[in-house]
């Protein structure tokens, strides 16, 4: 019986991990600046609109995607400059929502490319 139930729990501990798995998708926007937020950190900030309007959920650029930084930084003399718009690749590491503007704040900055 004892083993019975370490078995049952450890397939509930392995389903649970399953679905934990993050939910990559596709925004776009015109980036407005970055901050940081310490720890090697960084926030991102863009709008669906290249004149400010309707700022977008903040993205994160995590220590181990600080490589984008520079992209990031010339995205943003892009889009003040030219009005360059761009698509971003976020990881939604809190729930499944592939909204853009959802309420959360923790959603990763994987990739950016020029729209």
């Amino acid at each position: 019986m004892k083993n019975y139930i370490k078995v049952l729990s450890v397939s509930a501990l392995m389903f649970a991990a399953q679905s934990q798995a993050a939910t990559v998708f596709n925004c776009s926007g015109y980036l407005k600046n970055v901050f940081s937020i310490g720890n090697n950190a960084y926030e991102v900030r863009y709008s669906r609109y290249s004149d400010g309007g309707f700022e977008l959920e903040p993205l994160i650029i995590y220590p181990e995607q600080t490589y984008l930084l520079g992209p990031v930084l010339e995205a943003i003399r892009q889009s003040k400059n030219n009005q360059v718009k761009y698509t971003l690749v976020v990881e939604n590491r809190d729930s499944g929502d592939r909204r853009c503007h959802d309420g959360e704040s923790n959603n990763a900055l994987l990739a950016i490319t020029k729209y």
